[in-house]
């Protein structure tokens, strides 16, 4: 087996253990005003290696705060997932829509 044989099969070898241990992370859209929470909605479907997964082929929508140093001066590096905010939804216009009422309900606080 020649040199370049053999990277090549290495590199292969590398793309399946990745693909067999990371899933691809769904597309998202979010709102924010200044310094505040996002409020986060997928726009592509959740696909998991799990059929059995509640959440394959759904939509998401959920609140995520920033934490840690820069958090209240707007450059948040680290975000957690709001205690309880997460939803599944089948619709894509059900998460987004979601997410909106939950960001205009913060605003007005």
């Amino acid at each position: 087996m020649s040199l370049v044989e053999e990277v090549q099969r290495r590199i292969e070898v590398q793309r399946r253990i990745a693909e067999m241990f990371y899933e691809p992370e769904a597309r998202w859209a979010y709102w924010q005003d200044g310094r505040g929470p996002m409020f986060v909605y997928n726009t592509e479907r959740i696909r998991t290696r799990d059929p059995n997964d509640r959440a394959n082929g759904k939509f998401e929508s959920a609140v995520f705060e920033p934490y840690g140093p820069g958090s209240r001066s707007g450059k948040a590096e680290r975000w957690r997932v709001q205690k309880d905010s997460r939803s599944l939804h089948d619709l894509r216009r059900d998460a987004k829509a979601r997410a909106y009422r939950l960001y205009q309900e913060w605003r007005q606080q």
